[in-house]
């Protein structure tokens, strides 16, 4: 029989939107679906415009840990927080470094933290200035988030992709670029089971 895990995919506006497009379009392996031999049901908790801060102190994230503590939560965070702060790249990557710490210390089993994908559309930097801002964090966390615990997940087939990804605000994904992180989050997680030891 299955074992019973939840995964929490949790994040800003792009988890919004991931969720949207799940629920829509009745792709396989949908919220509350089973894969690699495990009954795994996805749930989302999307912020629009959040931040890592407004994120992790958000009386609603704690809610869904005492009601239901995940086994995996798979972080999509950051971004607002590269290419709308001014803070450096060093301080928002320890910010997120550590609420993914304190994820584990509330009884999470395993915390993923993605890649921060580069936007089209750059506002408050210059389009290098924020590609090479996301560039920087991504080195940083792929170096601290290594461990049996916590893990870095690249989302392959972004940087380099021959077709638009990009809804028309050039931040956000469209249905290509929602099923493209769709699928790289199953990997995430999927990656993740197996280090617990509940995948195939």
């Amino acid at each position: 029989m299955a074992v019973t895990t939840l995964a929490l995919i949790l994040g800003d506006s792009h988890v919004c939107w991931l969720e949207r497009f799940v629920s829509s379009s009745g792709i396989r392996f949908g919220t509350g679906s089973s894969f690699v031999g495990t009954d795994c049901h996805f749930k989302f908790a999307g912020f629009r415009g959040g931040s890592v801060s407004s994120v992790r102190d958000d009386g609603a994230v704690d809610r869904l840990l005492d009601l239901q503590m995940p086994a995996i939560v798979v972080l999509c965070l950051g971004g607002n927080d590269v290419y709308g702060s001014p803070e450096s790249v060093l301080t928002v990557g320890m910010r997120l470094y550590e609420y993914a710490q304190s994820l584990l210390a509330r009884g999470v089993l395993h915390v993923v933290v993605c890649q921060i994908v580069r936007r089209q559309c750059v506002r408050r930097y210059s389009w290098e200035d924020g590609t090479q801002r996301v560039v920087d964090i991504n080195e940083f966390l792929k170096a601290v988030c290594e461990n049996e615990r916590l893990s870095f997940w690249y989302h392959r087939g972004f940087w380099q992709s021959q077709r638009n990804i990009f809804r028309g605000d050039g931040v956000h994904f469209n249905d290509l670029g929602n099923y493209k992180l769709w699928r790289s989050v199953k990997g995430a997680v999927f990656v993740a089971l197996k280090r617990l030891g509940l995948g195939r």
